[in-house]
């Protein structure tokens, strides 16, 4: 029979390791086999750190069943985890393996940290408003002795704004219903300008 290879590029490594589901679940069987525990103790974990957990609650965290011994063995109890308890069981576990579990989501929080903190230097101007009103100042200025309408002076402000999160009001900029002329357009046509 072939073996269906399952996509699990959305799975986080210590969730392959699991064996976690598309349902986002494990069993404790896995959890254990993971977490390279002795065979012959494994009815005391289970009691101990999923049935009288104090922190876990049934059928929220774990779903119990049990097991048919193959062979006419006995049956064994076993229980559907969830993902979340699974990782908080396996960084309580005192081996290399729950250390190795700790580390691994130590890691993960201090590379988002670092992840938010490149996130917030590449727009410095955020932290400076400051500089985002001179920056506007300077553009506008510039369109201003080209010639440029002040509606449309007003709206390169609100883009230059809205690229630094700045939200301005959408009535900030009004179009007029007719093309505006310049001061000295103006002046020619009125004919105050002959000389």
């Amino acid at each position: 029979m072939k073996e269906v290879m399952r996509d699990t590029s959305k799975l986080t490594p210590i969730e392959i390791a699991l064996g976690v589901d598309e349902n986002g679940m494990t069993t404790a069987g896995k959890l254990y086999e993971f977490l390279e525990l002795n065979p012959a103790h494994y009815a005391r974990w289970f009691k101990k750190n999923i049935m009288e957990n104090s922190f876990a609650e049934k059928s929220m965290d774990y779903f119990p069943f049990t097991t048919n011994g193959e062979c006419g063995g006995q049956a064994s109890q076993d229980a559907k985890l969830t993902a979340g308890f699974a990782k908080k069981l396996s960084m309580m576990q005192k081996n290399q393996k729950g250390e190795s579990a700790r580390n691994y989501f130590i890691g993960v929080e201090n590379g988002a940290k670092k992840m938010i903190g490149n996130q917030t230097r590449q727009i410095p101007l955020t932290e400076h408003p400051g500089e985002v009103a001179n920056l506007i100042k300077v553009v506008t200025n510039r369109m201003d002795k080209q010639g440029s309408a002040s509606y449309e002076s007003m709206d390169v402000s609100r883009m230059i704004c809205e690229q630094y999160g700045i939200q301005l009001p959408d009535n900030v900029v009004k179009v007029p219903a007719f093309k505006q002329m310049n001061f000295d357009d103006y002046m020619k046509s009125s004919g105050e300008d002959e000389t």
